[in-house]
């Protein structure tokens, strides 16, 4: 991966550390050279850096006091193993302050490994032996040799190395596991998989070169890999590897389900979606079935509020989310690419594009408790869509269009729900909305912060994307989790799981939403009764434990 980079970081400085590393660990040396996506590093116009982690963009840069805070009991002759590289400041104070110490290094991630080559020459200490560097897999082997090291860490990757980190403290057990990364579901599930008793290491499958990922495999040797979402090609993998696959699939996907080029006997998927089920057998899996999503009671729960917290997140109706706009947007722009190309690069097509995709979604708008994306765009755009569908590495153009129109209903519903005095967290696109009546408080914390916001709030509204109105969200879960009533879209999937009007309320229009919302403002015991009800269902049938010992019983009950 390519990027514009701050004028400190240089090639010929890179090359320098390189030459200097070739004879110590020349393997090292071609692995850092394979190809690396770096786009979670992102570097503002004056140089500071920012890492990516989820969707939030973190401060990545480790002051003067964080890293003595990290010293410990560190002595200057003793062997030392730093803990993540981050961009190079703890590594450049103890080669300054402990000189006749021994420096192993070790970052879960290539990308930062050779950013922190590029910034400063390090030849002198590799070419010494006081400065070892090692990356990704290699950490299997030092774990012996860590015992006998003061261990420091970089104070911000520690906590995104949480699985590595373990390995470092209780060493590789029998039950091991690789869970692939992803956004904030993976850590719920690694966390669970650990208290399991699995030794979990992390694999970056979309950052790293499939060189990589495979040393990781064979050095970890894992009774199985675990995934949230699934990625094209990596069924395919793990049966090149010989091991078993447990993918829970929890989100849409922009990217076309291919077709599965291997035997998926030790392949297991499990979708959030009914409708995906069918889907996934097309494209060729074996093992496939229905799987609700569920919430983390360790980490959504009730929380008990401040006077002055409870001015700040209590309110009568709520909703927490994203608008979607930006990711409108963007989807937009992708499908109007795609029709430029189909169309030879004609300098009008992105008009005509865009006047023809105004079309369906004015009829879509006519109507947003029905779905009627892709009926339409088979009709305004059948030799494009099937253009599409024959072209490799193309997005889903009904799901591109469906986020688009996904987005207008959250929209139009919120905006609705203004007059009802609501308060809407989230991003800055949901400005668009206090126009309505609607209150905009900002973002909200996906730690505990959420948690006063559900329970603070007589009326949590839940708004399906328009496309999967059939499923139950995550939110539904947590609101539950924490207490919260919960106002949802209906689907026969939560009349299955909860009892509609005892343990969750539903809605099938804008309207019934409006009025269902009005009559639980003025009938706040009832909504309060059902609520705790539905607090119980979620915590007897419905959290994330109790989805990943499934998980685990059927594949283990297949081998």
């Amino acid at each position: 991966m390519q990027q514009k980079l701050p004028e400190r970081f240089s090639m010929t400085t890179l090359e320098k550390n390189l030459a200097a590393l070739m004879p110590v660990n020349e393997d090292l040396v071609r692995r850092i050279c394979l190809p690396v996506d770096g786009t979670h590093i992102h570097f503002l116009q004056g140089g500071e850096a920012r890492y990516q982690r989820h969707r939030t963009l973190l401060p990545f840069v480790v002051g003067k006091e964080d890293f003595l805070s990290t010293l410990g009991d560190a002595n200057i002759g003793e062997n030392i193993f730093l803990f993540g590289i981050g961009l190079g400041e703890q590594l450049d104070y103890l080669l300054e302050h402990f000189k006749e110490a021994g420096i192993t290094v070790w970052d879960r991630d290539p990308w930062l490994v050779r950013l922190v080559l590029m910034q400063r020459d390090y030849s002198q200490y590799i070419g010494s032996g006081q400065l070892q560097l090692h990356m990704c897999a290699d950490l299997f082997g030092m774990l012996d040799t860590v015992k006998s090291a003061s261990v420091i860490c970089h104070p911000f990757l520690r906590s995104v190395y949480e699985n590595e980190y373990k390995l470092v403290e209780d060493g590789v057990g029998k039950k091991r596991a690789i869970i692939c990364s992803g956004d904030l579901f993976v850590d719920d599930v690694g966390k669970i998989l650990r208290g399991f008793g699995y030794s979990l290491y992390t694999l970056e499958i979309k950052k790293l070169a499939l060189e990589e990922i495979e040393t990781a495999i064979q050095r970890f040797d894992p009774n199985m890999i675990i995934a949230i979402n699934y990625t094209n090609g990596l069924a395919e993998m793990c049966h090149s590897q010989g091991v078993d696959l447990i993918c829970w699939e929890v989100d849409p996907a922009a990217d076309r389900l291919k077709p599965c080029n291997a035997p998926t006997d030790r392949a297991f998927i499990f979708t959030y979606r009914k409708a995906n089920v069918r889907a996934f057998i097309q494209a060729g899996f074996k093992n496939v079935e229905y799987l609700p999503l569920a919430s983390n009671i360790e980490k959504r729960f009730p929380a008990e509020l401040s006077l002055k917290e409870k001015e700040s997140y209590g309110s009568s109706l709520s909703f927490v989310g994203s608008s979607m706009i930006e990711q409108a947007k963007s989807f937009r722009d992708i499908f109007l690419s795609h029709y430029k190309a189909y169309c030879g690069g004609s300098p009008n097509a992105v008009e005509e594009g865009n006047r023809l995709l105004e079309e369906i979604l004015s009829v879509q708008r006519q109507d947003l408790s029905t779905y009627r994306i892709p009926d339409l765009l088979s009709q305004y755009f059948s030799d494009f869509i099937s253009y599409l569908f024959n072209l490799p590495g193309a997005h889903n153009p009904f799901m591109l269009v469906g986020e688009i129109a996904a987005a207008e209903k959250r929209i139009n519903y919120i905006a609705s729900l203004g007059r009802l005095g609501l308060n809407v967290w989230g991003d800055q696109g949901w400005r668009i909305t206090e126009q309505y009546g609607v209150k905009y408080m900002g973002s909200a914390g996906h730690t505990y912060e959420i948690n006063k916001i559900y329970s603070a709030s007589l009326v949590n509204v839940d708004i399906n994307r328009l496309y999967q109105a059939d499923i139950v969200t995550m939110r539904v879960f947590d609101i539950m989790a924490c207490g919260g009533f919960v106002l949802a879209e209906y689907s026969r999937d939560l009349d299955e799981l909860f009892e509609i009007g005892k343990e969750v309320e539903a809605y099938h229009t804008l309207d019934e939403l409006l009025s269902k919302a009005s009559y639980y403002l003025d009938h706040r015991g009832e909504a309060l009764e059902i609520a705790e009800r539905g607090r119980e269902a979620v915590r007897n049938n419905h959290t994330i434990e109790k989805r990943v010992k499934y998980m685990l019983s059927v594949a283990m009950n297949n081998q």
